[in-house]
């Protein structure tokens, strides 16, 4: 049978589109739900298929829709409030666990039990046509208790499942606060109005409540709870969704909600005017038959009877008397029309009213298909405006909300993402002056505080990183000085302990030497022979003699050599060193009778080694004294003597000395030029200078190359000063490290070859002597001059 569509029909198809969108969409997004809200699919697919169920019960007539209303619309109703109950347990949040778990277990037993009493109740029921529902229902009046329990079962579930949800729901709206207690607030709303039609529900079962208000609430709650639970879910902050698609529902809401209002308000119209219609028909017919006239002309009615005479006055379907006597079963009504089904089939459901013509009784009846049909072409052309009205809001979408507010909006996400990704000199486009506008007006502003401020702060931490990093190189030259310190310090106590330890073997050989000198002043005869004075003569007079030239003392020395021979000396070579190393080159004919006679031989070796022994015994006292005092300038070297201490000396006698003293020692292949212009005086002390001329002269020994070595050192006196150069030809001093040559502890010298002092002492001995020190260096040259203030100035 093609459909015929109730009055109603347009609130269900339009459900079905609103729920069935809704569905689809937050399917496409499930992933991105939370897991709270993935609760709201299924009630969501549930009030799909109860409108669905309502769509196919209002816009068929047939007896099979009883089905569809007991086993499709019924069960849903059931999960839809279950699911919804459970749903509100998590909404915003689970505040109740253990309640939510028990409830749960509850309604799913209880909803089971009245879809089963629900299933079974149906088959001891009869179905047909219910004159206020407009559709075909099982029968709901029984005295059966399996009837009754069947009839009240589904409204009885959903009442005690929803009373427990909104008891929920209340608990958590006197808990939240702000946003949180305003959509629960929405939702509760909500479920009171669904609990209001399940009540609703009841009392039509029970027949305290007629079906056509039953149906008008339930038409008209529907739609508003459907409104509130979509506005209240794009509320939701954890909807993942876009301002389009926002805009888009609350558009297609509204205007379902407006269609719906305007539908009631068609409808109400529309069965007035077809009361109206048939309130003419009938008073047109009784008109006719007052005036005499038998068959009187009709438009809608099929049926014209005389009750009282039991004939038809009209008769378009071929009814027989027989079927009279169930028209006298209808209950009479004079007033209105009423619907009554005469038979099982469509065909047989009549718009019926009674009147009273020439003191008959009359009953015309109309028939419903024609009613529906004509409701049909009224809800075809509202439903094709709403798909209409969708279509246009579709189209005109990019017109009216994409260029005036989502592109705008997309402009100024895109910014901010911008900005975000650190990009401070992003604009966005104003393309309206409304608050859309003054938003990127304002976005404009703030990137360009934020840019200036930035461009502030990165000047601020680059003056403060540096000046940072300033600190920091002055902390850590302090922290070298104060390890240059603590080495110092531990340098002083180390030279405290190990001058301790040399100066007692120093003391040992001081008394040693004198222990020789001792034993040799005893050994000395107090009469002496000829002998012993001439040899005592000879060695005298060389003391003062000066030195041959180099070229001829080779020579010299083999005459010498040949002498010793020729007088039978046993070691004649050695006897000849030992003299040339005291200047002793020839034998004057004078001293020759000392090599004549055995006596003589022996008294000159003899003498010669007292003289050699006393020559080292001095070389060897003076280095004592020198070591000891070295040990005492290492010790205090930081000590500037007080000035009473100090005393006139010479320079030339100091560095002559230092000369002398490491004369064996130095190196063989180098030489050295020792130059003097005057004999400069000053007041100082001779000790730590003599420490001064060591390390400079040791220092320029060992730059020196090992082939060709040469060392310069000039001595001269200007008019306020002494100055004293000592030059190498060396390999100089690296540029990089000659500002740090005078640093303590600073040298290029292998672990354990030098301690990196020596330099340092010295500036400090000159500083102590009120003079200075300069070095000048480069490949082949290496010049350190040093000023002294003159005693007389």
């Amino acid at each position: 049978m093609a459909p015929l569509l109730n009055l109603y029909s347009f609130f269900y198809f339009g459900l079905c589109l609103v729920s069935g969108i809704a569905f689809v969409y937050f399917m496409s997004r499930k992933e991105d739900l939370t897991p709270t809200f993935r609760g709201l699919l299924i009630p969501l697919i549930c009030l799909f298929f109860w409108s669905v169920a309502w769509s196919i019960c209002n816009s068929f007539v047939a007896p099979w829709t009883a089905y569809v209303f007991v086993f499709l619309k019924n069960p849903v109703i059931l999960i839809l409030g279950v699911a919804s109950s459970h749903l509100a347990f998590g909404f915003q949040e689970n505040s109740f666990p253990r309640w939510k778990q028990w409830s749960l277990r509850v309604h799913i037993t209880l909803a089971v039990l009245a879809i089963f009493a629900n299933g079974t109740g149906f088959f001891f029921r009869e179905v047909h046509f219910d004159p206020k529902m407009e559709f075909y229902v099982p029968d709901q009046q029984s005295t059966s208790l399996i009837v009754q329990l069947s009839i009240l079962s589904i409204a009885g579930t959903m009442f005690l499942v929803l009373g427990n949800t909104i008891v929920v729901l209340f608990a958590k709206y006197l808990k939240f606060q702000g946003l949180q207690k305003r959509n629960t607030g929405g939702f509760l709303l909500a479920i009171l109005g669904i609990l209001s039609l399940a009540l609703a529900d009841i009392l039509v079962d029970l027949n305290y409540f007629s079906k056509p208000t039953f149906l008008f609430l339930l038409t008209n709650l529907t739609i508003i709870i459907m409104t509130i639970l979509i506005l209240v879910s794009l509320n939701q902050e954890t909807i993942p969704s876009t301002v389009g698609f926002k805009i888009m529902t609350f558009n297609l809401t509204i205007l379902y909600l407006i269609l719906s209002i305007v539908a009631n308000f068609l409808f109400n119209r529309f069965r007035v005017d077809f009361q109206n219609e048939m309130s003419r028909e009938k008073h047109s017919i009784k008109t006719q038959l007052e005036l005499g006239s038998t068959y009187p002309f009709v438009y809608l009615s099929e049926l014209v009877i005389d009750i009282q005479n039991q004939n038809f006055r009209i008769n378009k379907v071929n009814f027989t008397k027989e079927n009279i006597k169930e028209f006298k079963k209808v209950s009479s009504s004079f007033e209105s029309f009423q619907l009554h089904s005469l038979t099982n089939e469509p065909s047989g459901i009549y718009w019926t009213s009674d009147f009273y013509a020439k003191n008959h009784h009359f009953l015309v009846a109309i028939p419903y298909i024609e009613y529906r049909n004509k409701v049909h072409q009224t809800v075809v052309w509202l439903i094709v405006t709403l798909l209409f009205s969708l279509f246009t809001i579709f189209m005109l979408y990019p017109v009216l909300h994409k260029t005036s507010i989502v592109y705008p909006l997309t402009r100024l996400l895109a910014g901010i993402r911008k900005m975000h990704s650190g990009d401070l000199f992003v604009t966005v486009k104003v393309s309206s002056r409304d608050e859309i506008g003054e938003l990127s007006n304002s976005f404009n502003e703030m990137i360009s505080i934020v840019r200036d401020a930035r461009l502030q702060l990165e000047q601020k931490i680059k003056e403060r990183t540096e000046s940072l990093n300033q600190t920091i190189l002055e902390l850590r030259e302090t922290q070298e000085q104060l390890l240059h310190a603590e080495r110092m310090s531990t340098l002083g106590k180390i030279a405290a302990s190990v001058a301790h330890e040399i100066n007692n073997p120093l003391a040992a050989i001081k008394g040693s030497i004198q222990f020789i000198k001792d034993g040799q002043a005893n050994v000395v005869s107090s009469e002496k022979t000829e002998l012993v004075l001439l040899a005592e003569q000879f060695l005298e007079e060389f003391k003062t003699q000066k030195r041959s030239e180099v070229t001829s003392r080779f020579k010299r020395k083999k005459e010498l050599i040949a002498y010793f021979k020729s007088k039978s000396i046993p070691d004649p070579i050695s006897l000849a060193d030992t003299c040339f190393d005291f200047k002793i080159e020839t034998i004057p004919e004078e001293y020759q009778k000392l090599f004549d006679t055995e006596e003589g031989r022996n008294t000159f070796q003899s003498k010669l080694n007292e003289f050699v022994i006393g020559f080292h015994l001095g070389i060897i006292e003076t280095a004592v004294e020198r070591a000891s005092k070295i040990v005492f300038a290492l010790k205090h070297h930081s000590y500037a003597g007080p000035k009473e201490s100090q005393k006139l000396l010479s320079l030339k006698e100091g560095i002559d000395s230092v000369l002398s003293m490491y004369s064996t020692s130095w190196k063989q292949s180098i030489e050295i030029d020792w130059k003097i212009s005057g004999d400069p005086v000053i007041l100082g002390h001779a000790d730590e200078l003599v420490q001064v001329w060591t390390n400079l002269i040791y220092n320029a020994i060992q730059a020196c190359p090992k082939e060709g070595g040469k060392i310069q050192i000039f001595l001269k006196e200007e008019e306020t000063e002494a100055i004293v150069s000592i030059e190498d030809n060396g390999k100089g001093i690296p540029e990089e490290i000659l500002p740090r040559i005078f640093e303590p502890f600073f040298t290029t010298k292998e672990l354990g070859m030098g301690t990196g002092l020596g330099l340092s002492i010295v500036q400090k001995i000159i500083q102590n002597h009120n003079g200075n020190i300069q070095v000048e260096s480069r490949p082949g040259k290496t010049l350190f001059t040093i000023r002294i203030p003159l005693a007389k100035s």
